[in-house]
C-alpha cells in the first residue's frame, strides 16, 4: 500500500523525529517530505473510507437478518 518511501517517512514520524531531521536523513527536501506525507494522509483516508462502508455493510446485513450485536443470536 505504502512506497517504500512512505514507509520510512511513517517509520521516522512515529519514532518522534521532526520533519526537517526526517528531510536530512532521506536527504530530499521538505517539500518533498510534505508531498510524501500527504499521499500518506490520501491512502490512509481511503482506508478509512473503505473500511467504514464495509462496517456500514455489516451493520445493515445485520440488522436485516436480526442479529443481536451482544449476543450474536438470531432473534
Amino acid at each position: 500500500m505504502f512506497t517504500e518511501r512512505e514507509t520510512q517517512i511513517i517509520l521516522l514520524t512515529a519514532k518522534g523525529h521532526k520533519s526537517a531531521a526526517i528531510a536530512q536523513a532521506l536527504f530530499i527536501t521538505r517539500e518533498t517530505l510534505k508531498s510524501h506525507k500527504k499521499n500518506i494522509i490520501r491512502k490512509v483516508r481511503r482506508v478509512a473510507k473503505s473500511e467504514l462502508s464495509l462496517l456500514e455493510f455489516a451493520i445493515d446485513y445485520a440488522e436485516k437478518a436480526k442479529i443481536s450485536p451482544q449476543s450474536g443470536d438470531l432473534h
